[in-house]
């Protein structure tokens, strides 16, 4: 992938860029903290120069741009700071954008949702680097059967849909940015109380819950978790129903005597209920029961029969 190095340095009158900055690539970069900013401000300014290259790629910076930042300001304060490129090829630019998040992977002192992210980001470039030139921008999924997920999978030494399940919280994480930059960072950062399941379900959360969701985070509160919303009227009887209920069973003035009978009853009922629930809710989201998410799905079905078969052995 390296092509060539090149030596430069800011100390001529006009100093030649050999690079330009992109916007799409650098909104890529994840905002680091202002100590690591700090730190690496004083390393560059106490060795004179940066030490690992800034790499491009078809004249566009992508990896490097906290260091240029740093070489630009202390540029102005009149200080002579030596670089070097680093040319790559990359077949597009999801390539490169996989490449980047890859590296990402690679800094120190990273949070763990942080690394999440950065792998789930990964993921979806590498998918879309199967289809695609930097012209057309092409939106065509061409990754085979999950190998590429094996793949980071294995570089990271995790579980295959640990990977699948980064990349969804990574769109969550995406879908909070859309709405407050500042929240997504502080989840990233883990400056707040923040479940990952929570940030996953944001990916199909009406914009008013992840509006609200950005509101508790930037005040420094766990998000309460809130109800999807029903999709049909039929849907939203049964929730309903289900809401009364739950409301007369809390309410001892309207419980009749317990027997066996209601005892069989109600755990057949609840049983009904929540099988019902879970298969609206794979329906509901039947664009993502692909052959490549069906070993998840199960897998995540499987975890309740076993809660349930717990429950039973307990007796």
């Amino acid at each position: 992938m390296e092509t060539s190095h090149k030596d430069y340095n800011t100390g001529s009158e006009e100093m030649q860029v050999p690079f330009r900055i992109d916007p799409e690539f650098e909104k890529e970069i994840p905002k680091i903290k202002e100590e690591e900013y700090n730190q690496l401000y004083d390393n560059i300014l106490e060795a004179g120069e940066v030490y690992e290259p800034l790499v491009v790629w078809d004249g566009v910076l992508v990896d490097g741009h906290n260091r240029w930042k740093i070489i630009l300001k202390l540029r102005e304060k009149g200080i002579v700071i030596k670089y070097r490129t680093r040319e790559v090829h990359f077949n597009n630019d999801h390539a490169a954008k996989a490449w980047m998040w890859k590296q990402q992977r690679g800094r120190r002192n990273l949070t763990d949702k942080q690394r999440d992210y950065a792998i789930g980001k990964q993921l979806a470039e590498e998918k879309l680097a199967y289809g695609g030139d930097r012209k057309s921008r092409s939106k065509t999924d061409l990754e085979p059967q999950g190998k590429t997920a094996q793949k980071i999978a294995d570089e990271n030494g995790i579980g295959y849909g640990s990977v699948f399940r980064a990349e969804q919280f990574a769109k969550g994480v995406d879908a909070l940015r859309e709405v407050s930059p500042e929240a997504a960072d502080k989840v990233l950062n883990e400056e707040v109380s923040v479940s990952k399941t929570d940030v996953r379900e944001l990916t199909t959360a009406e914009p008013e819950i992840i509006e609200a969701f950005a509101q508790a985070v930037n005040e420094g509160k766990k998000p309460e978790r809130k109800p999807r919303k029903p999709k049909t009227e039929e849907e939203k009887r049964d929730m309903d129903e289900i809401e009364a209920i739950m409301r007369d069973m809390r309410d001892p003035t309207t419980t009749p005597e317990f027997t066996i009978d209601f005892l069989i009853e109600d755990i057949e009922l609840n049983g009904q209920t929540y099988v019902e629930l879970l298969a609206n809710t794979i329906a509901d989201r039947k664009n993502l029961v692909t052959d490549e998410n069906k070993p998840l799905i199960v897998a995540a079905i499987n975890k309740v029969v076993d809660e349930i078969l717990k429950v039973r052995d307990s007796m």
